[in-house]
């Protein structure tokens, strides 16, 4: 009988052990999974602040007066705006009380405002600004397209650049015979143009921008291509288009080259305006020879280069500096290259 008795205790210890040690491994795993959940909140918190603070991939620290948002309704009779606020950088939660989600109506410039009646989802700066009708208000400006589908293709089109330049060397330039390299870029209406755009066409490209004051040069520049594209038409030769393209990123937003477009009336079916972040403007300029210089409180100092770029996205022949003729390109276009 006592052995028995000893027989039920010791396997009621050893059941006892076991229930002990599972219970400890479970523990350990609970804790574990506590720590990491704790970790990634710590980490997500350090890197954005406040994550209905901050615009997507857009460090609070770094960048300030950022909105990103979501396009409700246009009054283009009052140029404004409703949005829904979708992330704002840090600074703008003192200037702006309304949280995220909620709506806001915002004073917009002529040629943002033709890019928001297409694209909806976008990230721009905000300006407190005055209206005669509701008082204080903020204007939005430097409006950028911020679908998140669209800005990946974007990205991912620009590191095949960025790879391909840093291919060339210092010494190598796209000339003609050169095939254009890859890229990405947004045009006047805030749509995605990459190097397809060439396909099955013949293109005339250059590079300028909006805020140049030097007569002779993007000003000049802009009126001759208008010119060649209307001699072009005039006297039907076929699939030809325009792409000028921005030296100043930071100030030429698709919005602004809209208004650019506008001012200069062109023909937009077939003439694209085009602007970047500033390292891929700054890659295509290295392989197409723009020099660009910047002094403070001076416009910015550039060269030119007027290129036609075949079907075959191939640099066919190109004219640097300013002094290229419009009666040259047009014979050239008229002989098939």
């Amino acid at each position: 009988m006592e052995y028995f008795l000893n027989v039920g205790k010791n396997s009621f210890g050893i059941a006892s052990l076991k229930m002990t040690y599972r219970l400890v491994i479970l523990m350990q795993l609970y804790l574990r999974t506590f720590l990491i959940c704790l970790l990634s909140f710590f980490f997500a918190f350090a890197k954005n602040g406040c994550s209905d603070e901050s615009p997507s991939g857009v460090r609070s620290d770094v960048v300030e007066n950022i909105l990103r948002g979501k396009v409700l309704n246009i009054d283009v009779n009052n140029s404004t705006v409703e949005v829904e606020i979708l992330a704002r950088s840090h600074n703008l939660s003192d200037k702006i009380s309304r949280r995220i989600g909620s709506k806001i109506s915002l004073q917009v410039q002529p040629g943002d405002l033709s890019l928001l009646s297409k694209k909806k989802v976008f990230k721009g700066n905000l300006q407190e600004t005055f209206s005669s009708t509701v008082g204080k208000t903020f204007l939005l400006y430097n409006v950028w397209p911020d679908e998140k589908a669209e800005r990946i293709r974007v990205k991912n089109v620009n590191r095949l650049l960025r790879r391909d330049t840093l291919g060339m060397g210092e010494s190598m330039l796209r000339t003609v015979g050169d095939n254009l390299p890859p890229f990405a870029l947004y045009d006047q209406d805030g749509g995605v143009v990459t190097t397809d755009y060439f396909d099955g066409s013949v293109t005339i490209l250059n590079f300028i921008f909006s805020r140049c004051s030097v007569a002779e040069m993007c000003p000049a520049a802009t009126i001759k291509m208008k010119k060649l594209q209307e001699l072009a038409q005039k006297i039907k030769i076929p699939n030809i288009r325009f792409l000028s393209i921005t030296l100043d990123p930071a100030f030429d937003s698709p919005g602004v080259l809209k208004s650019y477009a506008r001012g200069y009336n062109l023909d937009e079916s077939n003439f694209k305006v085009c602007t970047a972040e500033k390292p891929v403007i700054d890659d295509l300029t290295r392989q197409f020879g723009i020099l660009r210089e910047t002094a403070p409180d001076q416009p910015l100092d550039h060269t030119m280069r007027t290129m036609i770029v075949n079907s075959k996205r191939q640099i066919v022949y190109q004219v640097p500096g300013r002094n290229w003729r419009v009666e040259d390109f047009l014979s050239r276009l008229q002989g098939g290259l």
